[in-house]
């Protein structure tokens, strides 16, 4: 987990805040989470996006690294806020 850094691309587990997976980029580290930016979520969790106005406080032991962009068109997710 030490490797990931701000601005990398993290997937997200389903959390209290949000039902379904998602994507999102690092915005700030904190000792044991990161403040993320919600870049691709599945349609079903659109209303806890705007809720959380597309940001939110996530376990540094629940992401994982992107190699990849988190962007990347994906059928089952939204995208952007």
């Amino acid at each position: 987990m030490k490797s990931i850094k701000v601005g990398d691309n993290v997937h997200c587990p389903a959390t209290g805040n949000m039902e379904y997976p998602f994507h999102a980029r690092v915005l700030k580290r904190y000792e044991n989470s990161y403040l993320v930016q919600i870049v691709a979520f599945d349609p079903r969790d659109r209303w806890n996006v705007q809720e959380l106005v597309g940001r939110t406080v996530i376990s540094k032991r629940a992401c994982q690294r992107l190699k990849y962009e988190a962007a990347a068109p994906k059928t089952y997710m939204a995208y952007g806020y």
